[in-house]
């Protein structure tokens, strides 16, 4: 790719913010898992695996998409960039506040 000149900062911004939340869903899913084993091994209801397996990939979505993010320019920046939000407000939507 052939670099034309510094990114515009509002397209810096935006995959920063959406680096960010992949990541705070990606400690979500971390949380979710040690909360599921923990209570596990205490003979108690956890989230369910169902629920763990949910914010399993949507993290995992939601980090491939900001790779391709951080690989690209252009409109492709913001599409992940909406994907990666997309899928942390459908998580937070669907297994915490349904």
């Amino acid at each position: 790719m052939v670099d034309s000149g510094p990114e515009p900062r509002l397209a810096r911004l935006w995959r920063g913010v959406s680096g960010a939340l992949a990541v705070g869903l990606v400690l979500l899913a971390l949380a979710m898992i040690g909360v599921q084993v923990y209570a596990g091994t205490r003979d108690l209801p956890g989230p369910g695996f169902d629920v763990v397996v949910g914010h399993v990939v949507a993290a995992a979505a939601a980090v491939v998409a900001q790779v391709v993010a951080d690989r690209r320019r252009g409109w492709v920046v913001a599409l992940c960039g909406l994907a990666v939000v997309l899928l942390v407000a459908s998580t937070l939507w669907f297994f915490w506040w349904a």
